[in-house]
Parts: C-alpha cells; sequence; structure tokens
C-alpha cells in the first residue's frame, strides 16, 4: 500500500476573466522550502480524453550530454522527436516495458529519430553510450498537466469545469493525489508543500 506524501495542500478560488466553462489551476509546488522542479503538476478525469486523431509533436534534445528537458509530460498518443543536439554520438533506449523496451540505435550529430507514446505511465529514457545520461517522459491520459518552474510555480491552462484528480509527478517521491474542483469562472489556486 502506498502511503501519502506528507503535505498540505492550500486551495482557493480566484474570480477572474476566464473563457467559459474552462479555468485554469495555478499555484506552487516546494518541497523542503525549495522548489519541487522538474515535478509534473497534472489533472485527472474520471474518464480519460480520447487521443487525438491528430498526433501532437514534441521534441526532447541530447545536448552537452544531457536530455532537454529533464521531464517530458505528455499526453498519450504524443509523438516525441529524439534529437541530437551536441557533436558526438548519442543512443535512445528505454527498459519501460510500457514503452516497448524502445532502444532507437545509435545516432550522430544533427539526428533524429521518433516515436509514439499511447501507454500512461513514467518512462525512463537512457543512453547506452553515456550512461550518465537519464530523463523521463511521463505518458498521461488527459492534456491538463504543467512543469513546475525553476520558482516553483506551475499553471495549468484552459480547464474545463468539473471535478478533478490532482496528482504531482517528481522522481524519487511517492504519489500524491487531491480531489478538486476547477469552477466554470475563476481559476483554482493550488499549493502543495511537502517537507522532503
Amino acid at each position: 500500500m502506498t502511503r501519502a506524501l506528507p503535505c498540505w495542500i492550500a486551495i482557493a478560488l480566484m474570480t477572474g476573466d476566464v473563457a467559459a466553462h474552462a479555468g485554469s489551476v495555478a499555484g506552487t509546488a516546494t518541497v523542503g522550502g525549495s522548489a519541487a522542479v522538474n515535478a509534473v503538476v497534472y489533472l485527472q478525469s474520471a474518464h480519460p480524453s480520447p487521443i487525438p486523431s491528430v498526433p501532437p509533436h514534441v521534441a526532447m534534445d541530447q545536448k552537452n550530454l544531457t536530455f532537454v528537458p529533464a521531464v517530458l509530460p505528455v499526453m498519450r498518443g504524443t509523438v516525441v522527436e529524439f534529437t541530437n543536439g551536441d557533436d558526438v554520438q548519442h543512443n535512445v533506449f528505454t527498459p519501460s516495458a510500457l514503452a516497448g523496451k524502445f532502444n532507437l540505435g545509435t545516432h550522430g550529430p544533427g539526428d533524429a529519430h521518433s516515436i509514439i507514446f499511447n501507454q500512461p505511465g513514467d518512462v525512463v529514457i537512457l543512453c547506452n553510450i553515456h550512461m550518465e545520461m537519464e530523463a523521463h517522459v511521463l505518458v498521461l491520459e488527459d492534456p491538463y498537466f504543467a512543469t513546475v518552474a525553476r520558482d516553483g510555480s506551475y499553471h495549468i491552462r484552459d480547464v474545463p469545469a468539473g471535478t478533478y484528480t490532482l496528482r504531482i509527478w517528481r522522481k524519487h517521491w511517492l504519489s500524491f493525489t487531491q480531489a478538486i474542483d476547477v469552477p466554470a469562472i475563476g481559476d483554482a489556486a493550488i499549493d502543495i508543500v511537502s517537507g522532503s
């Protein structure tokens, strides 16, 4: 049984000019008094969104012997293009079964290879040439998510009014969930604080 993080959440409603029947969720996420950088705050609906008929395309680069970004949240059905922005050879592979344990092989500077992510979950991305390189593609069922910025802030826009489960993902954190209501008019302001 997974136990919840020692977190508390502050929730408030703010009025403002918002598109009819859609609001946003914004706030901060901190751990031990510091910004929870590379954490992903996301909303999960009772009924997962259908996979888009036209797949979204996003990129993850390999630059200065690191994956950029280090954490990439996407909706299922998204095509991720892995590019090599370095002047050395790289590789992209995953041992994650939910992504088919793919290996895109060795590729040189300027090369790019794409793969579609259909199964929700955390996919670890590695390079078998540079073993210190690691990234995560977080595949989500709904398009309502944001990565926590360096100042600890996040902002999830254009969320249809309704009840959602708020979740936060960060490497080495236990799972955390909280039911929230997104209003048709106004924004939900939610701060997430963890002591460790």
